[in-house]
């Protein structure tokens, strides 16, 4: 009989230690399975936090990059409660600035050109409008930036005023890219943030040419 149950209580150790063994396995799945989620939670986050508006664009034989920062970690507007809206689509970067009523909006459209510099773009274009000195561009510097600008005014009731600086913008590797900047504004006679937001933009740009 002692021998009976000697074998028997070993039978039973052996088993509950199989048992006590395969509880175990599941716990470890179970760590590496948050471990997996942790990670593609990180690198969720990771994507969420590159918010740089990127172009690129070829214009003869050159692949053009046009980084720029989210437009407000750089620029405030002096208007509070506008919704800023960022698009890049084949040709440019565009930002929209809006209010809920529609009684304030600015546009600001920024795009590399193909010419052999701002100057030589900015007299084709001038070229077409010998008779009226308003249409053409004229030298003229925004912050440390200098190139050739134009600014036009519409008499529509609505009001749009558009800013357009063409200039010889330096890329990263140091060469001159040609570079247009453009800022339209409706619906309010007050123009002061379109010469801020550009400047914040020419700050903030960064090009380059391959």
């Amino acid at each position: 009989m002692n021998k009976k149950v000697l074998v028997s209580a070993f039978a039973l150790s052996m088993v509950f230690g199989l048992t006590g063994c395969s509880s175990e396995k599941p716990e470890e799945k179970k760590e590496d399975t948050k471990v997996v989620e942790k990670k593609e939670e990180k690198k969720e986050e990771k994507k969420e936090e590159s918010t740089d508006a990127v172009l690129v664009r070829e214009i003869s034989s050159k692949t053009y990059t046009v980084t720029i920062p989210q437009l407000t970690s750089f620029y405030t507007p002096s208007r509070d409660g506008l919704e800023v809206k960022t698009e890049v689509n084949e040709q440019q970067i565009s930002y929209t600035l809006e209010d809920e009523f529609g009684d304030f909006k600015m546009a600001i459209y920024v795009n590399p050109i193909s010419a052999e510099s701002a100057e030589a773009y900015a007299n084709r274009i001038n070229e077409g409008f010998k008779d009226d000195e308003l249409k053409q561009y004229k030298p003229s510097t925004v912050g440390d930036f200098s190139g050739f600008r134009k600014v036009t005014t519409s008499e529509n009731p609505s009001f749009k005023c558009k800013d357009n600086l063409l200039l010889d913008f330096e890329s990263v590797d140091g060469s001159a890219v040609v570079m247009s900047v453009t800022v339209e504004q409706f619906n309010d006679t007050d123009t002061a943030d379109m010469e801020v937001a550009m400047k914040a933009i020419l700050d903030n740009m960064k090009v380059e040419v391959k």
